[in-house]
């Protein structure tokens, strides 16, 4: 017995592989089908997690757990494809003259399904991840925003430049950028955020659209969600002391849009921006006096467009039929009621857009020459008196009331398109009846 049970050991040992090996040729087909069901669970799953992180691709990131992961699946996609082209050769003994298949290649192909059945099993292991697929993105320095660029040697291009030139300047903490309504202060202050510069000189820039009756805790929750801060049922004090606590450590940008009032940025939880800390805050108001509340220490008035300036604009949104004969002088002069403002010629070029009615250019021309839309003293009824064209072309009392109902939701909320649509059939803005409301809400999502 003592004799045999060494030789039994090792005969024991020589089987293994060689079962293995009889394993790899036996059935080959048979273990490729199985190996096709386990392979479509882990295309299942790569393809959950895929979803997973398609979800959020800007506030979040793949974990490196998960990435190495991913590649190894890949790699398995390239070993089932390798696998199938062998079988479907379905290879012969004697390049094919004998009819018995070639066992050398049955054996190869079935150790490459066996590993790979080996790799499934282990990535489907692999693929819980406790601690998730996906954590937080780190702080991008710039968040852009959507703005064209401005061209060069134009006034866009030179208030710009200026309130750059400030931001460069270490005796300058605080700049209000000022002008009257629809001259483009936001625009100015977007192409600033996008400027290249404003990234390599800041960890971080924060843009907060202030607007009239804006609250404290409006500001607060603005900057809370830029630094990925969840502060939700904190009083105003204890976020202000959050607030500061985060970006006293960091050298920030603050860009503040639309201020109408003074805001007490220490109640905020606003550090104050200094030569040491090498911080900013650049703010638009229409108001010099809210600057000067704010303590700026430079004041930039953004000018109106020139006369070439103004044509090029509003060539650009109402389109070729400016240059038609009859047409051109009459949009010139149109160009000139809008006196330079940015947002008028916008909003009335949009009115116009490709209308090649002569007779309707007349129009227009008579009713923004008339006393109800002239130009006055005050700042705002003149913006207002401008715009007001535009919405006196709308087609009929029921576009009106809808874009008046449009009106009543808060300054720059937005607005949900199916719930408007949902309230204007309710108030029988729309006519035709609920039937319509697939297509309604169709038309208006575009």
């Amino acid at each position: 017995m003592d004799f045999f049970g060494p030789i039994w050991a090792i005969g024991n040992c020589l089987w293994v592989p060689i079962k293995r090996r009889i394993n790899y040729v036996k059935d080959l087909r048979g273990n490729f089908q199985i190996l096709n069901k386990e392979v479509q669970y882990l295309y299942n799953r790569k393809a959950d997690i895929e979803c997973e992180i398609n979800r959020d691709m800007v506030s979040k990131m793949v974990t490196n757990e998960c990435k190495a992961w991913l590649e190894k699946v890949r790699e398995v996609e390239i070993k089932m494809d390798v696998i199938e082209a062998e079988l479907k050769e379905n290879k012969k003994c004697l390049s094919g003259w004998c009819p018995w298949p070639n066992i050398c290649w049955r054996k190869k192909v079935g150790r490459c399904i066996v590993q790979v059945l080996d790799d499934v099993a282990r990535l489907k292991e692999e693929s819980e991840f406790g601690g998730g697929v996906v954590v937080d993105a780190p702080l991008k320095a710039v968040e852009k925003l959507p703005s064209s660029v401005a061209e060069g040697n134009t006034s866009t291009d030179r208030t710009v430049r200026k309130i750059l030139d400030c931001i460069k300047d270490d005796r300058v903490q605080k700049i209000g950028v000022w002008g009257m309504g629809g001259v483009g202060k936001t625009r100015v202050l977007k192409i600033v955020n996008n400027l290249p510069d404003i990234c390599q000189m800041f960890q971080i820039v924060i843009w907060v659209t202030v607007s009239s009756n804006c609250s404290l805790r409006k500001v607060q929750n603005e900057i809370a969600q830029r630094l990925s801060l969840n502060l939700a049922g904190e009083s105003d004090e204890r976020i202000a002391r959050k607030l500061w606590k985060h970006l006293e450590a960091k050298k920030y940008l603050l860009l503040l849009d639309d201020l109408w009032e003074r805001i007490d940025l220490e109640a905020v939880g606003v550090p104050n921006p200094s030569k040491e800390n090498g911080c900013k805050i650049v703010l638009t108001s229409r108001s010099l006096d809210v600057c000067n509340k704010m303590e700026t220490n430079k004041e930039i008035k953004v000018e109106i467009l020139s006369n070439e300036e103004a044509w090029k604009l509003f060539h650009e949104k109402v389109g070729g039929v400016v240059d038609f004969p009859g047409i051109t002088q009459i949009a010139r002069c149109v160009v000139d009621e809008c006196r330079g403002l940015p947002l008028a010629i916008l909003v009335i070029g949009g009115s116009l857009r490709n209308e090649n009615d002569v007779r309707v250019w007349r129009n227009a021309l008579k009713e923004l020459s008339s006393a109800k839309y002239e130009i006055i003293d005050d700042i705002e009824d003149s913006v207002f008196n401008k715009l007001k064209f535009s919405y006196d072309q709308l087609s009929s009392e029921n576009v009106k009331n809808c874009f008046l109902y449009a009106a009543l939701y808060p300054e720059d909320f937005e607005i949900p398109v199916a719930e408007l649509i949902e309230h204007l059939l309710w108030e029988g803005f729309i006519t035709e009846g609920e039937k319509t409301w697939k297509r309604h809400k169709i038309k208006g999502m575009r």
